[in-house]
């Protein structure tokens, strides 16, 4: 009997400098040398949530020749590189007559020589309006789930140094298992040809006047909020997120408080 309250009271004793421990220990965390943290102030203001991804430019029109049986060429009338116009002869099969162009365009591709035999589906010729541009980006599902058409979009080719081009959400569709957004642009480079890609910025959401907390205090739905300096865990929502801001939806949060950020966290960035 003796040893059982030994055993009991031992436990009890554990449980209590346990509890102790968990104390003081968010005692130290709240606590710590301000030198291991960065403090930052929450702020009114704009913000706009983006998704991203890498575009490829392609033109809005083209056009292959293609056979549906063997043939041989017996002359090819244009070279890559070349300007048409709607109707210029491209090339000419034996048996088959000429093929021509349905619109103008540059002929952006002719493999083939005077003499060799094309097989079908293979394309003797394309032709590309190189006038009449496009951007394709292939999103995630998560995110083609939040693109909608008309939302506008920024362009950025990291060729063209300190500019930025504008365009919208034309189209989006699935292809091949991915999912496909087509960006009318409004604007692109004059140098601007189909293959040539492009860092796209899909506007998803945008706050005008928003209370807005760095986004590298948050950790787990909370954050830690420093007030006439005393430190405090604040439970919070957010809502519109950017690459460094979170809208800040709930929360005992103000302006005119300070909070925390890891000075690892931000010194990314």
């Amino acid at each position: 009997m003796k040893a059982l309250l030994q055993f009991v009271r031992g436990h009890w004793v554990l449980s209590l400098l346990g509890a102790a421990a968990v104390t003081v220990g968010l005692s130290l965390w709240l606590s710590r040398p301000s030198g291991r943290y960065v403090e930052m102030s929450p702020k009114r203001g704009p913000i706009i949530e983006a998704i991203y991804g890498l575009g490829t430019v392609r033109s809005d029109q083209s056009h292959d020749v293609k056979i549906g049986v063997i043939g041989t060429i017996s002359h090819v009338q244009v070279r890559e590189g070349q300007a048409v116009l709607a109707g210029a002869p491209l090339v000419t099969f034996e048996s088959m007559g000429v093929f021509r162009a349905p619109f103008g365009g540059t002929v952006t591709l002719a493999p083939f020589t005077e003499g060799e035999s094309v097989f079908p589906q293979q394309t003797a010729v394309r032709i590309e309006d190189l006038k009449s541009l496009s951007i394709e980006v292939s999103l995630e599902q998560r995110g083609a789930l939040r693109v909608r058409k008309g939302q506008p979009v920024k362009v950025i080719f990291e060729s063209v140094r300190g500019q930025s081009f504008v365009g919208e959400v034309a189209a989006l569709f699935p292809r091949s298992g991915e999912f496909i957004a087509r960006i009318a642009a409004k604007t692109l480079p004059a140098e601007a040809l189909p293959g040539m890609t492009a860092d796209v910025a899909i506007e998803v959401a945008r706050k005008d006047d928003a209370l807005l907390v760095p986004l590298k205090a948050l950790q787990q739905g909370r954050l830690v909020r420093l007030r006439e300096g005393r430190r405090a865990s604040v439970p919070v929502e957010v809502g519109t997120v950017d690459g460094n801001w979170a809208e800040l939806l709930k929360g005992e949060v103000t302006t005119d408080d300070l909070v925390l950020v890891p000075k690892g966290e931000a010194d990314r960035p």
